[in-house]
C-alpha cells in the first residue's frame, strides 16, 4: 500500500510539472494567528523555476525582532519597498486561476487572507492549492511533517538561502522535482 501512495504523489508531482503551476513563498512578521501579521517578502516562480515575482514588501509598522532573526529581513531592508496593496495586482494576476504550490500552503493561504482583509482587497482565487510538505509526508511514509530544510537535506537538495522567499521557493521546486522523479521519465 505504501508504494501506491508514494507512486500517486510522484505522479501528481510529475503532472504538475508538466501542466504548470505557480510556486509561492512568503516571509512575514509573524504567524497567521497574529492579528497584525504582515507580508515582508514574496516570491512566485513558475514550474520551470522562472522568477515571476520577487520583492520585499514594506509592512505597516516595525518588523518584530523574532521575525528578523529567522528571515534576516530588517526594517531598513524594506524601507523603500512597495506596500502590500502595491504588490497585490501583480500577485493576484499570478495566483488567480492557477494551481498554487506552497510548502505548508495553509500558512501562505491564511496570511494572504488576513492581509487581504486588512487592506479590504479581494481574496486570491487560485484554481487550487498543492502542498509539497503534506505530499512529502505521504511520499516518505513517515507520519509527520518535515521542515523544508529537513526535507531538502534528506533528499540531498542544497539548503541555500533558507527562510528567504526565493531560497525556499527554489528548495520547494527541487523537492517537487525529486518526488516527480519516482514516477519515471517526464
Amino acid at each position: 500500500m505504501q508504494e501506491l501512495t508514494r507512486r500517486a504523489v510522484a505522479e501528481r508531482a510529475a503532472r504538475l510539472l508538466r501542466d504548470g503551476f505557480v510556486l509561492i513563498d512568503l516571509e512575514t512578521t509573524g504567524f497567521p494567528t497574529d492579528p497584525g501579521v504582515q507580508v515582508i517578502e514574496v516570491t512566485v516562480l513558475d514550474q520551470t523555476g522562472v522568477v515571476l515575482l520577487d520583492t520585499l514588501v514594506r509592512p505597516q509598522g516595525h518588523i518584530p525582532d523574532g521575525a528578523s532573526r529567522v528571515n534576516r529581513i530588517y526594517d531598513a531592508d524594506v524601507a523603500n519597498s512597495p506596500a502590500f496593496p502595491e504588490v497585490y495586482p501583480q500577485l493576484a494576476g499570478l495566483l488567480n486561476d492557477q494551481i498554487a504550490v506552497a510548502y505548508n500552503y495553509t500558512f501562505e493561504q491564511d496570511v494572504l487572507s488576513a492581509v487581504c482583509r486588512r487592506y479590504a482587497l479581494a481574496p486570491f482565487r487560485p484554481r487550487g492549492w498543492w502542498c509539497p510538505m503534506r505530499a512529502y509526508a505521504t511520499f516518505t511514509g513517515v507520519q509527520r511533517y518535515f521542515k523544508l530544510t529537513e526535507a531538502a537535506f534528506r533528499e540531498k537538495i542544497p539548503v541555500t538561502n533558507a527562510h528567504r522567499a526565493i531560497g525556499d521557493c527554489r528548495m520547494t521546486l527541487a523537492l517537487v522535482r525529486k518526488m516527480a522523479e519516482a514516477a519515471g521519465p517526464l
